[in-house]
């Protein structure tokens, strides 16, 4: 068995589907149909069964998946090794990153790190937080930048920065009853239970970091309206739908909307912990910890003083 056979089995697991993973494997639907008959001729059992669609696969196929997923991860374990002794820093980086925090950070490192890495070619994904964390342990990514909503045992955690969230509504649907006695920048967090809300969907990260926020405080949310994107919940907010609570970066790179006013949560201020997800045993390169010391030095110095809401950051692993 070579490794690009390996990659073609993951794939058609992967996909349930030999058409589609000959398509995203950029070869011919026969080329993938015999790479899957040659490696049950070579196990000498069936990995798939080819009566259900999309394709399941067999107690023997789940247990070649597994064990393939582990040989990826060690194989790139071994990659990283050997291009750290040898200095030679060339190949691929594979990130998972939601798509607003890419915008959010990206753009402040890329070229510092490139002129640091220049032979490195970074990829990432940007699906949700749920999907990024299976590719994370499938050995399809190299490391995720996400919020630390939770503590999955297959993966570690590096933290990166403290990232403050706000309440972003138009003008007129937040009382002065509802705010932090003179402070008119803070609002109570207990208030939130009394004010319409437009709320991100509970598969993202902020989703379910709100979503823990909501029972630690015991704050029965009035829910108007779920949506996808972060900036789709601040320009709803800035219409005068509802009360939207993401994070301070989001309203920082965006166009204010007239009349929008943002608050922080309690007078103090909550956040969340943005960190590196890892696999467990994973080796990290000189080009990943380069990319973390990168993202620290230009985020971690941000408002220090904001809470780190305790529901869901409970430090290292």
């Amino acid at each position: 068995m070579d490794f690009y056979q390996m990659e073609q089995i993951l794939a058609v697991a992967r996909t349930g589907s030999i058409s589609e993973a000959a398509r995203q494997m950029c070869v011919s639907q026969p080329t993938m149909s015999h790479a899957v008959a040659r490696a049950e001729k070579e196990f000498q059992t069936k990995l798939f069964d080819r009566g259900s669609y999309p394709l399941e696969l067999t107690y023997a196929g789940k247990q070649y998946v597994e064990a393939a997923q582990e040989m990826r991860r060690i194989y790139r374990n071994l990659q990283k090794v050997c291009m750290d002794a040898a200095k030679g820093y060339a190949g691929d980086l594979y990130i998972g990153i939601p798509h607003n925090r890419s915008a959010q950070i990206l753009p402040r490192i890329i070229r510092e790190y490139r002129q640091m890495f220049p032979n490195i070619k970074l990829h990432y994904s940007s699906a949700n937080a749920e999907d990024m964390k299976e590719q994370l342990y499938r050995g399809e990514l190299d490391l995720c930048i996400l919020s630390k909503v939770d503590q999955d045992p297959r993966f570690r955690y590096e933290d990166l920065f403290v990232e403050e969230l706000v309440a972003a509504a138009a003008g007129g649907l937040v009382g002065p009853e509802q705010l932090c006695g003179e402070n008119a920048s803070a609002l109570k967090i207990e208030a939130l239970s009394g004010l319409p809300l437009i709320l991100p969907s509970e598969r993202s990260g902020l989703g379910r970091m709100l979503k823990l926020l909501m029972e630690y405080y015991h704050i029965d949310p009035d829910v108007r309206m779920r949506v996808g994107g972060n900036n789709a919940l601040y320009t709803l907010a800035g219409a005068g739908v509802g009360v939207a609570v993401l994070p301070m970066d989001i309203v920082e790179q965006s166009a204010r909307p007239e009349g929008l006013k943002t608050y922080a949560l309690s007078a103090g201020g909550i956040g969340w912990m943005v960190c590196a997800m890892l696999g467990r045993d994973a080796v990290v390169s000189e080009p990943e910890r380069a990319l973390l010391e990168l993202i620290r030095r230009e985020f971690g110095g941000k408002r220090t003083e904001v809470e780190v809401f305790p529901g869901f950051y409970e430090g290292e692993m």
